[in-house]
């Protein structure tokens, strides 16, 4: 057989497994996103209770980890008071905004109608779209609060079994220059991983502390709802930054009475966002990640299409992950080579950042 066939033999089993993978990921989305979370949640307050055993050395590592997870736990249980609060404050002021609603969009309504917004109601059963449209977030809400639950559990199981992984290691990889090779590329992945997840972090502290005094300064409703949001959505590349600007405007769109106000906070929060996430972040995260602009977008495509809105939070680690385990393989490393940045998908020590 010669080598271009060989060739065209191995890109067609690559693009199979592909598929497969992908038809996999899609079919058990429903297990793999809560434990993916899981890990995610994981990571973060194992690095957050190994940071605070490094700078409060007299306490133990099982007092650094009670302490992570209750400050998370307190965090988590904090965005749940803001978006119940925010949700009275809404329903409260719901005549308002309606009549808000009703002002800018008069036009249309005097065009489809007869001028009021019970004739256009009437005409598109608006109402009814609505209801079933809160109806279904209400579902989604319901399906979040039971996935936490679940979360919880595996996060739980997860620290009750880490102190036996290296145990496991041993049993997994006799050999021991494999057992290395593994370790050294699980290290890289959480390295990698915990980096992504302090620099993120951080960004979106700062840009949401930003937008937080702008909406303030502006008077905007439920300004810490929206910062709660901006801090979310940042999470998600490229897209997120965009949704973090206009959301809050659109909300002041519905306050405010003139376009000036709401002119002028949308243009500042688009600038805190697009300054940071145009200077600071790509510099730190592609130190980080080792991720292309491009593989960052394609991949953003490909997990939100998979795993929806988690797989969208989830895309940037994910990719890595896979662009480091690729890279290990002589077949697929020209795949990993591909995604990664620089053209080595092979995360250096000399780019090591503190985690948290």
């Amino acid at each position: 057989m010669d080598i271009k066939a060989d060739r065209t033999i191995r890109v067609s089993i690559l693009f199979m497994a592909f598929v497969l993978t992908a038809w996999v990921l899609y079919w058990m989305r429903g297990i793999l996103t809560p434990f993916a979370l899981a890990i995610f949640f994981w990571l973060i307050i194992d690095a957050f209770a190994r940071w605070l055993d490094r700078k409060l050395k007299f306490l133990p590592y099982a007092a650094a980890l009670g302490i992570a997870v209750l400050i998370v736990a307190a965090g988590l249980f904090g965005m749940i008071i803001i978006i119940a609060d925010t949700a009275v404050d809404v329903a409260r002021e719901a005549p308002q905004y309606q009549k808000r609603v009703e002002e800018i969009f008069s036009p249309i309504i005097n065009r489809f109608g007869d001028g009021s917004w019970a004739s256009l109601n009437e005409r598109f059963e608006l109402m009814d779209k609505v209801q079933s449209l809160l109806a279904g977030f209400a579902v989604s809400v319901q399906g979040v609060v039971s996935s936490f639950a679940l979360i919880a559990l595996y996060v739980a199981f997860l620290f009750a079994t880490q102190h036996s992984f290296p145990k496991k290691m041993d049993e997994l990889w006799p050999d021991v220059k494999k057992r290395e090779r593994a370790q050294k590329v699980g290290h890289r992945i959480r390295q990698s991983i915990e980096q992504y997840l302090g620099i993120q972090t951080l960004m979106s502290l700062i840009m949401t502390i930003l937008s937080y005094a702008v909406m303030r300064s502006f008077g905007l409703d439920n300004a810490l709802f929206w910062a709660l949001v901006i801090f979310i959505l940042n999470y998600i590349p490229i897209v997120g930054s965009v949704l973090a600007g206009l959301l809050p405007a659109m909300f002041a769109l519905v306050q405010f009475d003139t376009l000036l106000p709401v002119g002028i906070m949308a243009g500042l929060l688009f600038v805190v966002q697009f300054v940071i996430s145009n200077t600071v972040q790509p510099k730190m995260m592609g130190d980080s990640m080792n991720l292309s602009a491009l593989v960052v977008i394609l991949s953003l495509v490909l997990w939100q299409a998979l795993w929806g809105g988690v797989g969208a939070f989830l895309s940037a680690p994910l990719t890595v992950i896979v662009m480091i385990i690729l890279a290990q393989f002589p077949t697929t490393r020209w795949i990993a080579v591909a995604l990664s940045a620089d053209g080595n998908p092979d995360i250096q020590e000399k780019k090591v950042i503190p985690s948290m």
